[in-house]
């Protein structure tokens, strides 16, 4: 077998037809869609917007909405000409999977969401808000993301008229779920440094903080040793070094 063969065996396999293989989440850029209805749609943005990740959508004409108009500040785009259910299609084409939240049972909005991912094919994922706390639904969804390998996830659920928490739900799941995501690197954190080892010739890396001074490869300093002092194997610990016997031998 040639070398090539052998190293064929020990790719790792292309990802699932449909799938990036790595996720938004993931690679921190995880696109949030709602239509910005009360209760969930809204909850979710307010979370997104929050956090400065990348959200929108689409809504119906005029923007309308149960309590009136989506406000401004909401980044959806209004679709002329259409209602509420042809947004929840959009949204639902538009995104690579969809999140559907309800509460014991799925009806209204939700409902109809769940419809058009079975009509168009749309990977999608249950939420029973009702059993489970918002952050068991931000790891339910994280799963369900990178398993699909989604960077454009879909999110819907009941209006404010139809659960009183819906609106946090929503928020307080997104905001679990983004915290999944990459974490920023510390700056303050020591850095790997480079040193050169005269007698091997090679280099090893140390992580040691700025003037320090030099010691041997144990990391102690060699000013710090004691004479007439030995380390014990397999402990950190010194102990003197007993005395030789200076006794003439009488024999």
């Amino acid at each position: 077998m040639s070398r090539n063969s052998r190293d064929f065996r020990f790719k790792k396999p292309p990802p699932p037809s449909g799938q990036s293989g790595i996720s938004g989440l993931q690679s921190g850029r995880l696109k949030i869609v709602s239509n910005a209805q009360t209760g969930v749609g809204r909850g979710v943005l307010d979370a997104a917007i929050e956090l400065g990740a990348e959200c929108g959508g689409a809504c119906a004409e005029g923007r309308m909405a149960e309590d009136g108009f989506i406000p401004d500040n909401y980044p959806v785009v209004e679709l002329v000409g259409e209602n509420t259910s042809e947004s929840i299609r959009q949204n639902v084409k538009q995104s690579d999977g969809t999140a559907v939240i309800y509460f014991h049972d799925i009806e209204d909005e939700p409902e109809e969401a769940l419809d058009y991912c079975v009509q168009l094919g749309k990977p999608y994922r249950l939420i029973d808000g009702g059993d489970l706390q918002s952050g068991q639904a931000a790891k339910v969804i994280a799963d369900f993301i990178k398993d699909k390998g989604l960077m454009t996830l879909h999110i819907i659920g009941p209006k404010a008229s139809a659960s009183d928490r819906a609106h946090r739900f929503g928020y307080e799941a997104v905001g679990a779920l983004l915290g999944l995501g990459p974490k920023p690197r510390n700056p303050s954190r020591p850095q790997m440094r480079k040193t050169v080892d005269a007698g091997s010739g090679g280099d090893r890396s140390s992580r040691a903080p700025s003037g320090e001074q030099g010691g041997d490869a144990s990391g102690i300093p060699s000013e710090s040793r004691r004479s007439g002092q030995r380390r014990r194997r397999g402990t950190g610990r010194r102990s003197p070094r007993k005395p030789t016997d200076s006794q003439p031998d009488l024999t």
